[in-house]
């Protein structure tokens, strides 16, 4: 990323500056959102439902993570399948076994409960337990954001198909939910601002693991994406609803994109997509991973330079999702982008699976030769290394900090973490006219929607209207250039 997309994307992080409550986690009490043993009207939707796939893949994996599996697997909800699924928790709780406040070690975002969609979410996705034709408060109470339920539905979609191998089970740590009330949308005609008046609640959940190899290769992450654009004057001729959630491409499988010093854009390939057989993806861009050269020159820097830490470690992921009909006519378009500028990890073929560590910046240096140099021995040869805030509080001495006082990537000193994000609001295409239906059963990969369920079919919520004329809607973001992981969360990488 070069010195002119680096301001490009630090204006659009200033920008969003306003919202930056969006991530605070602001340490009130929290209520779990657990479910019930109370059965009501013949409710079941207790601890007694089945377990998705994604329920029970979370342990404690380092001494930070104090919290027990059995205290972080009460966080659930229940899916409109009737099965229990994993949803948003706080970073730090009280454990009702011990009284004590626990750490997870990862965090989920912001808590859905502040959103003003949340009750149409919880009545989208609430499991029908009696019967009844209708959503019972208790059957309601025990629903909001599961994780998971696009690949659950996936595996039973395969298993209906004879498509065993295309399963794809994502880790826990890598569901992220953002949202925001009352995003104003704006509108640009050559140049020009226009009169404009439309506001949205959005809210979204994807799952984008920045600790790992996986998205190298791997094309296909989970999203859930709700907005409701509802007030303001033009809300009648542009306004639109909808709550998606599918298995989505984010460019093809087997390969990513990195952005090179002239603002063009070059596919790298490397790994094996998870699974084999992912769908390649489309006009998207895709997930755009800075790789070694470009950190280094940004980070790497002379004395009397700051390093850019946001320019050169910053991946986007850019998603292009279509929810279809059975004859393939477009019901839904979106292609919001996400936005990680803390990953713990960037692309590096001299690395172990081509993953380097974000940490270890603070501790290397290139000489005057160009030579990268790592050794605390050899730190007096550096001339180019990490000058900022970022390494100053935990490499105090920089390359010269001896190796057995260097912090591990998984220190929770690390503010490599993955916990600053930005979420970009892009086009909310509705093509549902002519007609009442809201409710639509799709593939788990947004095809093939029509009104009745069927095996692996994942329910979607589509407005009865028609806003595909409206034109360009400017491109807005929400989050901020702010740290989510508060002092005592014990966050740490892999979050």
């Amino acid at each position: 990323m070069n010195a002119s997309s680096r301001s490009r994307l630090l204006a659009l992080l200033r920008a969003a500056a306003p919202l930056a409550a969006m991530f605070l986690l602001t340490g009130a009490a929290l209520v779990s959102c657990e479910g019930t043993s109370d059965e009501e009207d013949g409710d079941s939707s207790d601890g007694t439902r089945p377990n998705s796939a994604a329920m029970g893949r979370w342990t404690p994996n380092t001494t930070y993570d104090t919290c027990t599996k059995e205290f972080h697997d009460t966080y659930f909800v229940v899916g409109p399948d009737g099965r229990k699924y994993p949803t948003w928790h706080p970073p730090t709780a009280t454990d009702p076994a011990t009284s004590r406040i626990c750490s997870f070690g990862h965090e989920h975002g912001r808590d859905p409960r502040g959103s003003a969609l949340w009750d149409s979410i919880r009545n989208h996705y609430a499991f029908d337990a009696n019967s009844n034709g209708t959503i019972d408060t208790a059957e309601r109470d025990v629903s909001g954001v599961p994780f998971g339920y696009a690949a659950e539905q996936l595996r039973a979609y395969n298993a209906a198909n004879g498509l065993p191998s295309a399963n794809r089970d994502e880790d826990h740590v890598g569901y992220k939910i953002a949202w925001e009330n009352g995003i104003a949308r704006t509108r640009t005609l050559n140049g020009q601002l226009q009169t404009f008046d439309l506001a949205c609640d959005a809210l979204s959940m994807l799952h984008q693991e920045t600790h790992s190899a996986d998205a190298y290769a791997s094309n296909l992450h989970e999203m859930l994406y709700a907005i409701d654009c509802n007030r303001g004057t033009d809300a009648t001729s542009f306004g639109a609803k909808a709550i998606v959630a599918a298995m989505t491409t984010f460019g093809n499988p087997g390969e990513f994109t990195v952005e090179q010093a002239d603002n063009t854009f070059v596919t790298l390939r490397f790994g094996t997509p998870d699974p084999l057989n992912s769908p390649p993806g489309g006009t998207e861009r895709g997930r755009v991973i800075p790789r070694a050269e470009s950190v280094y020159d940004a980070i790497l820097v002379p004395v009397r330079e700051t390093s850019d830490f946001i320019g050169g470690l910053t991946e986007t992921w850019y998603s292009a999702l279509t929810l279809r009909r059975t004859d393939g006519a477009e019901l839904v378009y979106l292609d919001p982008s996400y936005a990680v500028t803390s990953p713990s990890r960037y692309f590096d073929t001299t690395r172990l699976n081509a993953v380097a560590r974000s940490i270890d910046l603070c501790y290397v240096g290139i000489s005057a030769t160009g030579v990268l140099i790592d050794d605390p021995l050899r730190s007096s040869e550096i001339v180019r290394q990490a000058r900022g805030p970022e390494c100053e509080a935990i490499a105090p001495n920089g390359p010269a900090t001896l190796r057995i006082n260097r912090i591990a990537y998984d220190d929770p000193r690390s503010v490599f973490n993955g916990c600053r994000r930005l979420v970009t609001l892009g086009a909310t295409r509705i093509s549902n006219g002519g007609g009442s239906t809201t409710t639509w059963y799709s593939d788990p990969y947004g095809r093939a929607a029509r009104t009745g369920s069927f095996a692996g079919a994942v329910k979607q919520f589509v407005s009865a209207n028609n806003n595909s004329t409206a034109g360009n809607i400017d491109r807005v973001a929400f989050g901020a250039d702010l740290d989510p992981c508060l002092p005592g969360s014990n966050i740490h990488a892999p979050n």
